[in-house]
């Protein structure tokens, strides 16, 4: 075996090549872009980083409304049609031509119908000489039977001869009456054939225009079990009404009386207000929709609409004007580690505590007597003259009665839950609400537009209702939340009132730092709405501890 001499001085090292030149500067520079990198995504503060994003409180307009399509129509349109069969002779009239009532527009062949009136004249005549001649009948008669009385008396002829002139007598009168008879059959007859030649003139029914013509000079109209359609009339342009289309969901929301706002393609710039006249019943089903037919009118300046045109409607459900309102995503949005705490349906929508404690130092005023109070107040508010305050005063007076009733029914019931509930909230009592809002449906029309403004909102303040919602606002560069009162929405902004917002004020749209995991006070306030440790107690006054 032979073996290999070793030499320990034969080993050579491995040698580390350095990057130079352009290789080291790629390399530092790789190295700072991995730096900068995590201190943008794990290293930076959230501070002004994240800022939020806000929206002044502003007053508009609310316009909550219904949108569809629909087809336009003439108010009043009429078919003239031809109730005789004949060739036409003459057509005096054209598209888009207006008419007046009693115009001529066509007429038939007259000829057919103008001999059978000249063939009933002489019906007519001919029956008249009958008349005449059972009239000479009769007066042969009488002198018969004259005679014959005459030499009865004297015993010269019998019984039977007197007889036979009385019956001929007779005979001779019915047949006068036949005759008569016959004269009148004729001239109504040629009532009748007057009639028909008359309609061989077709003549406009009303004023209007012409917007449809089936006929042509030369052409045979046939009149069998349906009548010949030749003219259509449209009445005055000037007004129109389109039938719109309304889906069975939004259909309980349409009223007679509510504004209508639509367009047509041909204008589209021009925008056109009408008002629902009439809401059909009849459904119409089509791909398993069903929707209804709701009538809007409205005035047509110019004639530009025409009948025919397709509208895109909306019918105004709800209209707020002047009114102080939030964009909606404001009300969706909710800082990052924070819950928003809704009022419950007793507590004040204000903030400030609600529960029993302030409930049994309340209990002599509660919704009876504290609204009550207000309520008594409301004709200073509402600014009444002494016509108005006549008829409001004894509204006022009998609701007070009821709502002093009501808690007298439920007595020292209320206290009791109140004491025992040891600080939780008591919902409103449903029957003093339901006596206010009747109230007030009876106070409104009493009152001026103006008037009728502030009793509104007199109405979310001591009837109650509404939702609540929460809004956020920066104080001291730290969201804040703020309970309010909802009213309606256009979908883009919502209505709000109380709280302590005002007009100006920066509500958070969005924005803020990312969230986190979850703080303590987050997972315990989770924990009580879920195991059902308590309510959500205190007031809404500002964000979680």
């Amino acid at each position: 075996m032979t073996s290999t001499p070793f030499s320990a001085g034969s080993t050579k090292k491995p040698r580390i090549r350095r990057p130079k030149g352009p290789a080291l500067w790629l390399s530092l520079g790789a190295l700072l872009v991995i730096g900068v990198a995590v201190w943008f995504f794990f290293l930076r503060g959230d501070g002004k980083a994240d800022p939020y994003r806000t929206e002044a409180v502003q007053r508009g307009e609310i316009v909550r409304s219904v949108s569809a399509s629909g087809t336009l129509e003439a108010l009043v349109t009429v078919e003239v049609g031809s109730q005789i069969s004949g060739q036409v002779t003459q057509v005096l009239v054209d598209y888009n031509d207006h008419v007046k009532k009693g115009q001529v527009l066509a007429i038939l062949d007259p000829q057919n119908q103008r001999s059978a009136v000249e063939q009933s004249q002489a019906q007519i005549l001919s029956a008249q000489a009958g008349v005449s001649t059972a009239q000479a009948q009769v007066a042969l008669a009488q002198a018969e039977y004259d005679r014959q009385k005459f030499l009865f008396d004297r015993g010269i002829v019998a019984q039977a001869a007197l007889d036979t002139a009385n019956a001929s007598l007779r005979t001779a009168n019915a047949s006068v009456r036949q005759a008569q008879a016959q004269v009148a059959q004729q001239q109504a007859s040629l009532r009748a054939n007057q009639a028909t030649l008359g309609r061989t003139t077709i003549v406009a029914p009303i004023d209007g225009i012409i917007i449809d013509r089936q006929i042509e000079p030369g052409q045979t109209v046939a009149s069998g079990l349906n009548v010949a359609v030749l003219f259509t009339l449209a009445q005055d342009l000037s007004r129109v009404q389109t039938l719109i289309k309304v889906d069975e969901a939004d259909i309980g929301s349409v009223k007679v009386g509510q504004p209508v706002r639509f367009t047509v393609d041909a204008f589209p710039s021009d925008n056109f207000v009408g008002e629902v006249t009439q809401i059909r019943v009849l459904p119409a089903a089509e791909s398993s929709v069903v929707a209804y037919t709701v009538v809007a009118e409205a005035n047509n300046p110019g004639e530009k609409l025409l009948p025919g045109m397709t509208t895109n409607a909306e019918i105004v459900l709800e209209e707020r004007r002047n009114v102080l309102r939030v964009p909606n995503s404001a009300l969706r949005f909710t800082p990052a580690g924070m819950t928003a705490q809704t009022p419950t349906a007793g507590a004040s929508p204000f903030g400030g505590a609600a529960g029993g404690q302030r409930a049994q130092g309340r209990q002599g005023q509660g919704q009876g007597g504290g609204r009550g109070n207000r309520l008594a107040q409301m004709t200073e508010q509402l600014n009444l003259d002494a016509a108005q305050k006549a008829q409001v005063d004894p509204i006022i007076e009998r609701v007070q009665q009821e709502v002093r009733s009501s808690f007298r029914a439920q007595g020292g019931g209320a206290r009791g839950a109140g004491g025992a509930a040891g600080g939780q909230r008591r919902g409103p009592n449903p029957a003093v609400t339901a006596a206010y809002n009747k109230a007030f449906d009876e106070i409104k029309p009493l009152l001026r537009p103006d008037q009728q403004q502030t009793l509104e909102t007199l109405r979310g303040q001591l009837a109650g209702g509404g939702e609540r919602g929460v809004l956020w606002i920066l104080r001291d560069d730290k969201p804040v939340q703020i309970p309010v009162r909802l009213g309606g929405t256009d979908g883009s902004y919502t209505e709000i009132s109380g709280g302590e917002l005002k007009e100006g004020d920066q509500v958070i749209t969005g924005g803020g730092p990312r969230a986190t995991a979850p703080s303590a006070a987050a997972q315990q306030q989770a924990q009580r709405r879920v195991g059902g440790v308590g309510g959500i107690g205190g007031g809404a006054g500002g964000p979680p501890r």
